[in-house]
């Protein structure tokens, strides 16, 4: 994937200049109407500077905090301008791999991947909060296997619960697709009870109507059509992807398509990089062991 960095980063190099900048637009995302103490929740503090990253300390208990723990930039050696570059190019309309982001940015490989799967994180953790609500379509469907071609056996083919909210027009809004584990192949469908656990863990049922569509010769088209998108876009800029990630790159895909369908609207772009920088405010950080750990085979309800 090609990326113009002239052109791509404009928007972000025009407000976003320095280091003090990016700290600037954290300290505010993370306490919008001013500090609170993590500690004892009082709100006057001292803020010291004598460092490279500002630390505040508490008037009431003197507890001293950073603006970056409790984030995903908690701990990290590199210059926040770099993250907020990162956070510029993942939402690129078919995000970006983490050797055009080691290229662009001017890290190394490993750094790159570290930063994009701590950014699909926040991003996952933050839309599993998010219930469907309203009127809701599930659909058990496959990832990786282009239902118009007869193939009795593909081998990126996996079982997916997929659900979304409808609009009034009867397009797909917010988007969830979740891997079935232990159900890999092209013969290899979810069920009816898979389809319950996704329901029970994904869907607000008390303001809901929600409509299954459990057999694969009646879905709900218009989700299938997003299924088959994520697997043609994830397929176009990270290749074949293994099970071990998947369903992070899955989170990646669908938190980024809500994200661009909010910045659709007249100057509601600054506003889809804001809701991205909450993300990573508001989720604490992965130890490196756990993002690069194989996932154990799960209940669906657990997969993230």
């Amino acid at each position: 994937m090609e990326v113009n960095t002239e052109t791509e980063l404009q928007p972000f190099s025009s407000r976003y200049q320095s280091e003090q900048d990016c700290m600037e637009a954290l300290i505010a995302m993370k306490w919008p109407s001013g500090f609170v103490c993590p500690r004892c929740a009082h709100t006057r503090c001292s803020r010291l500077t004598s460092r490279h990253i500002p630390l505040f300390e508490c008037g009431k208990c003197k507890h001293q905090t950073s603006p970056l723990v409790g984030t995903i930039f908690e701990g990290t050696h590199l210059p926040l301008l770099k993250w907020f570059k990162a956070l510029e190019l993942f939402l690129l309309e078919g995000g970006i791999s983490a050797m055009r982001l080691s290229q662009v940015i001017r890290v190394t490989y490993k750094t790159a991947w570290l930063m994009l799967h701590k950014i699909r994180h926040a991003v996952g953790e933050f839309g599993a909060r998010e219930l469907l609500c309203g009127d809701v379509k599930v659909n058990s469907d496959q990832y990786g296997r282009n239902p118009s071609r007869c193939q009795f056996s593909h081998p990126y083919a996996s079982a997916v619960v997929a659900g979304c909210t409808v609009t009034k027009s009867g397009e797909p809004e917010q988007v969830k697709i979740r891997l079935v584990p232990h159900k890999r192949g092209s013969e290899k469908r979810a069920n009816r009870h898979d389809l319950t656990a996704f329901i029970n863990e994904h869907v607000d049922v008390r303001t809901s109507v929600v409509q299954l569509f459990p057999q694969a010769f009646r879905l709900y088209m218009p989700l299938r059509k997003v299924v088959r998108e994520a697997w043609e876009s994830l397929k176009s800029t990270y290749g074949a992807l293994g099970l071990k990630h998947l369903q992070a790159y899955l989170n990646e895909y669908t938190g980024r398509r809500r994200l661009l369908l909010s910045g659709e609207l007249p100057g509601a772009e600054e506003t889809m990089r804001q809701k991205l920088l909450q993300m990573c405010v508001e989720v604490p950080v992965l130890p490196y062991r756990r993002l690069i750990e194989r996932q154990p085979n799960q209940p669906l309800a657990a997969a993230a």
